[in-house]
């Protein structure tokens, strides 16, 4: 049913006033009367200003403006941006530049409708009236009525050239400079104004009242700057504003450049809240304890300030939903002391907002933390903190008894959280968020749960797969996180050999492990050797490292270790009494020094008197290399050895471990007896060996451990 229309503002299309039959008869005889349309009513236009390239959407008010316009098949209304001071009665053909058709006008209902501003507008800012025409029946064309109409102004449609802000934020209280800046911003105007305004869009003209506000300052910097001063009226809760500049301050000066969002380039201009000093930025997960906030005079007749604590921007007035943010707190004038509310877990960081009261849609914000706020968690501990792939392992979760994490829950649950950090409340299971198969509470501080098999190894770059240990209260979508610790797991280890298998005690060799799961940062010991300079190879298969110097030991464990766990390979690897000598040649008749590099030297102490056939060690000048005719052989014959000694190295000093210094007599020749004793000559000149062995007797009762007789430990005795 049509609205009824006010006499005034309708063109009457009427063939009479009937008062007779006669009249009646001739009025059903007549074509059927058109419908009335709206004469150039008045429309109001948010928003009132747009950028010089078109493209926005402009809703145009009046009451029955559309009325009686045809919407089918589509509406049968235009509208027309003009530069004439008036708009025409009728529409007419459209002249370019100064009578352009907008796009895409559309009815919204009887009283308001959308079109877009056209592309086809000056380059420089420029005021157009707005004017819409219809027709109730038919198409719409040249000679359509003038039903509505912006014409005045202060109600024309101003554009203007977008400007880009910077920055977009500052103090409460204002007094900071802003600049608004873009290529002919500002163009030719001598005098410039700025307003911070509220609402759709900046208005053509310079307006100011309770949602303009004039700027303290506005300086011209140039054509394409201009530099403004934030006044003390655009506060953080009335914003954010756009920025509008005009050439200049009276009633009539016109918009030149703007900012804002949907309003070009740039940016709303949003004051921030007053900052309020909190006495702790980290506290309880899940909320209960308390902290303070401090703002000057901030809550100076607010005894009981609204709190609400939120992970995005503040709300502009106190909200009481959810319930489990919002926060209780009592005040002085300076500080407020605020409950944390249940709602605040981890991991999450929190906007601490402070309103004047606790009338949810009604109190407004009065400040906010000066830093957000986020819940924190105890260490806790895991023993061991990785395992391996697939394998179903128990381990236990400690907290110091300072941060009892299990104070008060009595069945804790633990999810393993594949990569991504812990959920704050129990998640849904998959299979990346799996449960341990068993939760025991043993203490406040302490309890063991067990990882299954499902929590696997998915790494492929030879790292551990990181699982976030995830302890919570229980097993519904509220329960809350307690604890959280880091569990790392490994690729299955496997040692299966070890090459070569065996070395000299004074370390260096190269060996090549092989096996599996082997992953970056692995350690590996051969009977507690450490190996070192470990290269893992990019299939995780193995691993190449050099052995460090040992005491002699035969069959000794090579043993594994990556965060998966550790792996043992026995009777691997034997260590050698190997040894070096310097120098390795002397003239015959000579006494020099040697020094001697092995492993194992402070085992062998003390080294025994020099010429006797004693139980302690000894170095010895022997003729023959192992496995010759004339190697060194201390069994007894008749009371002999059976291959003795050439010479001693006497006054042994032994330097470390690894390396000891003797003096080589090369003037003396040793006899073979039980006592060893001079010969009366020098060592013939020839070549022997130096050899190091923990007992000189005669057919000793024990096994004798001497070093190998290898090149290293080959002396020569000649004149060069």
């Amino acid at each position: 049913m049509r609205k009824s229309q006010p006499t005034s503002g309708r063109r009457l299309f009427r063939a009479g006033l009937a008062t007779t039959a006669v009249a009646a008869v001739v009025l059903a005889a007549a074509p059927p009367a058109l419908a009335a349309l709206s004469v150039n009513v008045a429309v109001t236009l948010s928003p009132p200003s747009g950028p010089v390239s078109g493209g926005t959407t402009v809703t145009a008010n009046a009451t029955n403006l559309l009325t009686d316009v045809v919407t089918a098949p589509s509406l049968q209304a235009e509208v027309r941006f003009v530069t004439a001071t008036s708009c025409p009665t009728t529409l007419v053909s459209a002249v370019a530049g100064s009578n352009i058709a907008a796009t895409s006008p559309t009815k919204i209902n009887d009283d308001s409708m959308t079109f877009v501003t056209p592309a086809t507008l000056a380059a420089v800012p420029t005021t157009y009236r707005v004017c819409i025409y219809g027709v109730a029946s038919g198409t719409i064309a040249n000679g359509a009525a003038l039903i509505g109409s912006a014409a005045t102004a202060t109600s024309a449609f101003r554009t203007y050239i977008p400007g880009t802000l910077a920055p977009t934020t500052g103090p409460a209280g204002g007094g900071n400079q802003v600049t608004l800046s873009g290529t002919g911003v500002i163009g030719t105007a001598t005098t410039v104004a700025a307003t911070f305004t509220k609402g759709t869009g900046c208005p053509g003209t310079y307006i100011t009242g309770s949602t303009s506000f004039a700027a303290t300052t506005t300086t011209k910097t140039s054509a394409n700057e201009a530099t403004i001063t934030v006044p003390a009226t655009a506060t953080a809760a009335a914003g954010p504003y756009k920025v509008c500049v005009y050439n200049g301050a009276t009633a009539t000066s016109l918009l030149l450049s703007a900012s804002g969002v949907g309003n070009g380039a740039g940016a709303n201009y949003a004051p921030s809240y007053p900052q309020a000093i909190l006495s702790a930025t980290a506290g309880k997960n899940g909320g209960g304890n308390t902290i303070t906030a401090t703002l000057a005079g901030a809550f100076t007749n607010v005894a009981t300030p609204g709190v609400y604590f939120t992970t995005t921007a503040c709300p502009v007035t106190y909200p009481n939903s959810p319930g489990n943010l919002a926060g209780t707190a009592t005040a002085t004038n300076d500080i407020a002391t605020v409950t944390v509310p249940t709602g605040v877990l981890a991991p999450s960081n929190y906007n601490v907002c402070l309103y004047n009261g606790t009338t949810s849609g009604t109190s407004t914000q009065i400040a906010v933390g000066s830093a957000t706020y986020g819940p924190s968690l105890p260490p806790v501990t895991l023993s061991p903190d990785s395992g391996s792939d697939a394998t179903v392992t128990t381990i236990t979760a400690t907290s110091s008894t300072n941060d009892s994490f299990l104070l008060g829950v009595t069945t804790p649950k633990t999810v393993l959280v594949k990569g991504t950090a812990c959920p704050s409340v129990y998640p849904t299971l998959n299979s990346t968020n799996i449960a341990a198969t068993s939760d025991i509470r043993i203490s406040n501080n302490k309890m063991a749960l067990t990882v299954p098999n499902t929590v696997v190894y998915t790494s492929s770059d030879g790292n551990t797969s990181p699982w976030n240990v995830c302890i919570y209260t229980g097993t519904t979508n509220t329960d809350t996180l307690v604890a959280t610790a880091l569990y790392r797991v490994g690729a299955t280890l496997t040692v299966t050999s070890i090459s070569p298998t065996s070395g000299p005690a004074q370390g260096g060799s190269t060996v090549t492990v092989q096996g599996g799961g082997f992953t970056a940062g692995l350690t590996a010991t051969i009977g507690g050797a450490e190996i070192t300079n470990i290269v893992v190879a990019a299939n995780g298969n193995s691993f190449t490292g050099v052995t460090t110097p040992r005491g002699a030991g035969a069959n000794l464990a090579l043993t594994v270790k990556t965060e998966a766990g550790s792996k043992s390979l026995s009777s691997a690897y034997s260590y050698t009494f190997g040894i070096t000598v310097t120098p390795n040649t002397a003239p015959a008749g000579s006494i020099i020094t040697l020094d001697v590099l092995g492993a194992g030297f402070e085992s062998l102490a003390p080294f025994g008197t020099t010429g006797s056939n004693d139980t302690d060690a000894h170095v010895y000048l022997v003729r023959g290399g192992a496995g010759t005719a004339t190697a060194y052989n201390p069994t007894d014959n008749a009371g002999a050895k059976t291959v003795p000694q050439i010479a001693e190295c006497t006054n042994v000093l032994v330097i470390s471990d690894l390396e000891l210094l003797c003096t080589l007599d090369l003037t003396d020749t040793l006899t073979n007896a039980a006592t060893p004793a001079s010969a009366g000559a020098p060592v013939p000149e020839g070549t022997y060996t130096v050899t190091v062995v923990d007992s000189g007797a005669i057919a000793p009762t024990a096994t004798i451990a001497k070093s190998l007789i290898t090149s290293g430990s080959t002396f020569t005795v000649a004149p060069y």
